[in-house]
């Protein structure tokens, strides 16, 4: 039974404009290789954002790029998502982030849960003062020990095919997003399984 859905941040709520810009890089395999152990250093807290865009802006060598097209802001997230959410708990689901988190997002995630109540867990390689990927076991069992609930309960909403292929790995169940109206389906049929 479903007791618990972890989201990941950047695949369900915001675009995740950080990865778009590794992955333009990945037709140079050279700079790939530069910016990508950047953006990990960022996503364990060893730089911040205003580092990060720096140097995306010079290695890119794209002057368009600046802060401000990072910055986050509650009023970018439908207000779907956020009723969806609510939902869930009526549900009796524990709720929770599970992405890679810069010290950017955490601040805002942790003011949009401050005002809407909406997650019992934000968790990130960085929150979890992990070195290490977010793609490691180590991390998703913090992260479960953290909302209490063991793999068999809870289920993993990611756009990132990666993301899935490990979380499935680990024996949780996924769901890949695509779309809320589709996602809204897929967890009220979990829902009508589970109560069979």
């Amino acid at each position: 039974m479903i007791r618990a859905i972890l989201f990941d941040f950047y695949s369900v709520w915001l675009p995740d404009k950080l990865g778009s810009y590794l992955e333009t890089s990945r037709q140079n395999i050279e700079l790939y290789n530069l910016l990508a152990p950047i953006i990990e250093r960022y996503y364990r807290g060893d730089v911040d954002i205003v580092y990060v865009t720096d140097v995306l802006r010079l290695r890119l060598n794209d002057p368009t790029i600046n802060l401000e097209q990072f910055r986050l802001s509650e009023a970018d997230i439908p207000p779907n998502i956020i009723n969806f959410m609510r939902n869930l708990h009526s549900h009796f689901i524990k709720l929770g982030i599970l992405g890679n988190l810069g010290r950017m997002e955490l601040e805002f995630l942790n003011a949009v849960n401050q005002h809407n109540q909406l997650f019992e867990l934000i968790a990130s390689p960085l929150s979890l003062q992990l070195a290490m990927p977010l793609l490691s076991p180590d991390v998703f069992v913090a992260a479960l020990n953290t909302i209490g609930e063991p793999p068999e309960n809870c289920l993993i909403v990611t756009g990132n095919d990666d993301y899935i292929a490990f979380a499935g790995s680990l024996g949780i169940m996924t769901i890949k997003f695509e779309g809320l109206p589709k996602l809204t389906q897929q967890v009220n049929d979990l829902f009508a399984q589970n109560y069979m």
